[in-house]
């Protein structure tokens, strides 16, 4: 009876800091919402349907190569699974993340590598190593616009816990193949020939990939707020808010998604006083059409992909 109270208790405290949050989005609405609302009806649209399509096309390709990263790591670790499989996986998974909590990305991931044979605790680490060396490429894609805003845009309090995490992140990287190393002397008594890591140069390759989809990232979200007919927008700054917004979202674990917390986050950086309307109205559709790119890739993974506990028609 101990463990399923400690669940119902966890459970309520999950819905309580929920009804928190939304109740903190609803004031924030009803406080600022008339101003915003005026905002968009009083600015002047202008869309650039050539440079939006190319945003789009942009964001879809980005993507389509997120997976990678998570396909080395897993068949670095032993997986056996074909390249198709493991990228299928991810990008079913992937809709794990509008899950209050994100356990069951996390969750998918490791249950379709334990599935395929591999052992239970690696298996588990796969998905948290690759938010490691994602969160750390966010930080990396970052750094250019921290040091060229020198703080400046960076004031806002949403945003430190996303800086931190992301320095951390970068810090703990070259950390990991020696800590393996003592994990393995302390349990086995030696170092086995090839270790289930990337290398020094292998986890640096990732690292610059990661940051350089992020760096995409950032460009798709300049030319979507641009294309709209934004003036004032900052390059260097979508560089640094499309990755730490969505490091912020993931730090807010309750959210689904980080729905309405990347949003934010973005509008903060990136908004003048007078733009902040339009500009988180612009946000929340490349919301919407990321949305619909993640499931349209899950639906096309589905037909290819069985993870654990689908079976075959």
């Amino acid at each position: 009876m101990g463990p399923l109270k400690d669940r119902k208790w966890l459970k309520w405290l999950t819905r309580l800091v929920l009804a928190i949050l939304v109740a903190l989005a609803v004031w924030v609405i009803l406080d600022q919402g008339e101003n915003w609302l005026s905002q968009i009806s009083t600015f002047s649209w202008q869309p650039d349907w050539i440079i939006l399509a190319g945003s789009v096309m942009l964001l879809g390709l980005s993507y389509y190569y997120i997976p990678l990263g998570w396909i080395i790591l897993s068949m670095k670790a032993g997986s056996l699974a074909e390249r198709k499989e493991l990228r299928s996986a991810w990008f079913m998974s992937q809709l794990g993340r509008y899950i209050p909590g994100k356990v069951w990305l996390f969750a998918g991931r490791a249950a379709f590598l334990k599935s395929r044979g591999m052992t239970g605790y690696r298996a588990t680490s796969i998905p948290f190593l690759e938010l490691l060396f994602t969160a750390a490429g966010a930080g990396l894609a970052a750094l250019p616009a921290i040091v060229l805003a020198r703080g400046a845009a960076f004031s806002n309090p949403a945003l430190k816990g996303a800086l931190v995490a992301a320095g951390t992140s970068i810090l703990l990287i070259p950390l990991l193949r020696p800590f393996q190393k003592w994990l393995y002397r302390l349990r086995h008594g030696q170092v086995p020939a090839e270790l289930p890591l990337p290398d020094f140069k292998g986890s640096l390759l990732l690292l610059l990939f990661f940051a350089c989809l992020w760096w995409v990232r950032g460009l798709t979200l300049y030319l979507w707020i641009t294309g709209f007919g934004m003036s004032g927008i900052d390059l260097s700054i979508c560089f640094a808010a499309a990755p730490l917004s969505w490091l912020a979202g993931y730090i807010v674990f309750l959210v689904p998604g980080g729905i309405g917390i990347r949003e934010a986050v973005v509008t903060a950086m990136v908004a003048m006083p007078d733009q902040t309307g339009p500009i988180l109205a612009v946000i929340a559709g490349q919301r919407l059409i990321l949305s619909i790119i993640e499931v349209s890739f899950a639906l096309m993974a589905a037909g290819g992909t069985r993870l654990p506990g689908r079976r075959k028609a």
